[in-house]
Order: structure tokens, then C-alpha cells, then sequence
């Protein structure tokens, strides 16, 4: 077996009745002892809109945008759109003409107007989209008051890991644009703002929602952390948790059990007829 001359092959696969388009990128061939492996490794279907299947372009705004409409703007082609749906998730705000100008491909355009407002681009799995989320749908001191996607039974996790880290425990940071964009102070609430993020300077910062948006996200990453991986089975309750997720899960430990509120940042599958684990990488504050 050897790969043919006809470009990208896609490939569907369906997980407990989830479907991933795929593109299979490499294929490698191993022989031992009479046994043949071949083995194929990619990435999804987004993957056309990069290197190397896709090409540098410049983008533009030469007309007032909103935000929202920039996304659309670079998922077309000399004005025929590419295919390519944005499930918006953000706070709209205003781009005036000449603001927005990027070099590259059309996912590093996507993902540098994600990162204006804070945010960060989900793929679906089957479908031509893209979902923008913050990165932090609320700051990480109001979680008190998220209600989890999710809550794991105590049972079902398989292998936990925890990796702590600190990080300095910032209050208060200035986000600016650059000639036509605006300067926001954003502040945690209850705080007296005397711990400074350095500055964050993004030509995308137009308004204040923008400057808010990007703020928090920057204020959100901060002091104690955990990163945890959690191993359990793809669960008829659960399906296949995907990244964006908050889920609650009993942590025990030799100090007792304690109750973890986090968001999934990564999600890794493993088929293993007749059972499918799924390996959640989970960002929890402490």
C-alpha cells in the first residue's frame, strides 16, 4: 500500500455515533515478522483552510466591519464564499475601515480575530464550521455560579493527574488599540486594581466591549492553578465531552474529597473495541 497521486484524501469516522471528518495526511508502513501495519495520521477537515493546502493571502477591511463580519470576510474568495459557517459567540463590536490587516493563511486570519476579543476558535467535528467562544465564558473567580455541562460520576474516572502552577495574580490591565482603537482599564471587580498585566496592545481593540472582552480573558489566567487530565469512558450520559465544557468531577485524595469545578480545554479519543475512552484535559482554579 502507497499513497495515491489523486491530493488529500478525507476519511469519516464515527465515534458513539459522533461523526469526524478527517484528512489523511500521512501514511506509514511497517513490516516485522510477517506482520504489516500501516498507519495513518492527520488532522481535521479545517486543516484545508492552512498550510499547506491553503495559500498566504492579505486581509482587509477597506469598508467599516463589525467583528462579527470580519469572519465572514475572510472565509470567502474574491467575494464566493468558501463553505465555511462561524457560529459567533462573542459581544459584537464596531472595526472601522483600514483597522483590520493580516497576512497568512485563512485560519491564522481566524485566529487572530479570535484572540482580539479574547476568544478561540472550536472546530466541529464533521461540519465545515467553526464556533468562537471566550476563552473564558466567565472569569475563573465567578465560577461559584456556573452550572457544569457536565458532572462526572465519582466512579466513571478511570486515571486522574494534577499538575499545579501559579501564575502572577493580576487585577487590573490596560488593552489599547492603536490608530483608531480605543484605551481600556479593565479592573476585577473588588479588588483595588494594584497588581498591573502588562499592557495589551491589538489594533482589533475599537470599543470598549473589545477592550473588556480581551481583559478578561487576560485577568481570568491568572494565580493558582490546576491542570488536570481526567481518563474515563465515553458515557451514554455524556457522550463525547468536547473542549468549552464545564464539568464537575469529586476529586479524593488522602486529605479527603474535594469538589472541582473545571473548563475542558482538550479532549483526546481512544477507540479500543468494544470500549472508548475519552482523556480530558481540564484547566480548574484553585
Amino acid at each position: 500500500m502507497e499513497p495515491g497521486n489523486s491530493g488529500v484524501v478525507e476519511l469519516s469516522a464515527w465515534v458513539n455515533g459522533v461523526e469526524f471528518r478527517v484528512l489523511a495526511e500521512h501514511l506509514s508502513r511497517e513490516r516485522t515478522f510477517g506482520q504489516t501495519t500501516v498507519r495513518l495520521t492527520g488532522r481535521g477537515r479545517h486543516a484545508m483552510l492552512d498550510a499547506p493546502y491553503a495559500p498566504t493571502l492579505n486581509f482587509n477591511n477597506p469598508e467599516q466591519r463589525t467583528h462579527q463580519q470580519l469572519f465572514d470576510d475572510v472565509l470567502q474568495r474574491n467575494g464566493i464564499a468558501l463553505g465555511w459557517a462561524i457560529d459567533y459567540g462573542l459581544q459584537d463590536w464596531s472595526v472601522p475601515a483600514g483597522v483590520f490587516a493580516h497576512q497568512g493563511s485563512y485560519i491564522s486570519a481566524l485566529v487572530t480575530l479570535a484572540k482580539a476579543g479574547g476568544a478561540y476558535l472550536i472546530p466541529h467535528p464533521s461540519n465545515a464550521s467553526f464556533k468562537v467562544r471566550p476563552l473564558y465564558p466567565a472569569a475563573h473567580w465567578n465560577w461559584g455560579d456556573v452550572v457544569p455541562n457536565f458532572v462526572l460520576p465519582t466512579a466513571s474516572v478511570s486515571r486522574e493527574s494534577i499538575a499545579w502552577s501559579d501564575k502572577p495574580n493580576y487585577n487590573r490591565v490596560f488593552v489599547s488599540g492603536q490608530e483608531q482603537g480605543v484605551l481600556g482599564q479593565v479592573t476585577r471587580q473588588g479588588t483595588a486594581g494594584d497588581w498591573l498585566a502588562p499592557m495589551v496592545t491589538d489594533s482589533l481593540i475599537t470599543t470598549a466591549a473589545a477592550a473588556r472582552q480581551r481583559g478578561l480573558a487576560v485577568l481570568s489566567d491568572t494565580g493558582r492553578q490546576l491542570d488536570i487530565g481526567l481518563r474515563l469512558p465515553v458515557l451514554p450520559a455524556t457522550g463525547i465531552i468536547q473542549p468549552g465544557a464545564y464539568i464537575q468531577y469529586q476529586e479524593s485524595g488522602q486529605e479527603g474529597t474535594h469538589t472541582r469545578l473545571g473548563l475542558v480545554r482538550s479532549t483526546h479519543i481512544e477507540v479500543g473495541l468494544p470500549e472508548v475512552y475519552q482523556s480530558l484535559g481540564v484547566e480548574c482554579h484553585a
